[in-house]
């Protein structure tokens, strides 16, 4: 055989044989038709899934931050728990300064007990209307003396005669003339008729024109007596004779 025709029979095979290229057409039309329908439904699931892996991310955020956030609590809990553990605890009644003031932690129960008797005492004495005392009575005068000294009135009349111009002889008079009166007692006293006094004064308050001490000082009744003789008399001798006359002057 020659070579012409086989080589003719090869081209007439090739020619018969459906080309690989026509396959391959084949082929990629059907892959091409499927791909469309394919290409849907991926494209749908593919939604899907990022629409649940977006809500999973969202849920596992959430939760990422809830757990975050849980875990600060804890860590400024531990963290605060922590810092104070080297506190160092304050006695109950350790003073606390402050600017102008000092005060203790706590205060003892003596201290609050006394702070609320003194409170109480106070809010009782501001209601209670404190009664005026009254102003203590004086003390009564004391009782006069009554002084009996007829040596020493007889001296004193010596006196006050001598200073009125008399002579020794009306003391002589005189002296007669008072010792039937009272025997020159100042606290003479007539029960009879109220006479009172060396002089004998009747009433005896006449003597008070003289010193409010007539009652005890034998001075006040002979100054008072010399002055009723010498107005009443003119001398001790003229009252001594008319004593003796009427038994009274």
């Amino acid at each position: 055989m020659s070579a012409s025709p086989q080589r003719g029979r090869r081209r007439a095979e090739n020619a018969s044989r459906p080309s690989l290229f026509a396959f391959a057409a084949a082929g990629k039309g059907t892959r091409a038709a499927g791909k469309s329908t394919v290409t849907t439904t991926a494209k749908y699931l593919a939604a899907v899934a990022v629409v649940g892996a977006l809500v999973a991310a969202g849920a596992v955020t959430q939760s990422v931050e809830h757990t975050a956030t849980a875990q600060s609590g804890a860590n400024l809990l531990a963290a605060a728990g922590h810092a104070s553990a080297p506190a160092v605890s304050a006695p109950l009644n350790a003073p606390i300064t402050f600017a102008g003031a000092d005060i203790g932690s706590m205060p003892s129960a003596a201290s609050t007990s006394a702070a609320a008797k003194a409170a109480a005492a106070k809010a009782q004495s501001s209601d209670v209307t404190p009664l005026s005392t009254p102003a203590a009575a004086p003390a009564p005068a004391p009782a006069p003396v009554v002084v009996d000294d007829p040596a020493g009135a007889q001296a004193y009349a010596a006196g006050e005669l001598a200073a009125r111009g008399w002579g020794a002889d009306q003391m002589s008079c005189l002296t007669q003339l008072w010792n039937r009166e009272s025997e020159w007692l100042t606290s003479a006293e007539n029960p009879d008729g109220g006479a009172y006094g060396i002089a004998q004064s009747l009433p005896a308050e006449k003597m008070a024109s003289v010193g409010s001490d007539w009652k005890t000082n034998y001075k006040t009744q002979i100054t008072w007596g010399l002055g009723y003789i010498q107005e009443r008399y003119g001398s001790p001798c003229a009252a001594w004779g008319h004593s003796n006359a009427v038994n009274w002057y």
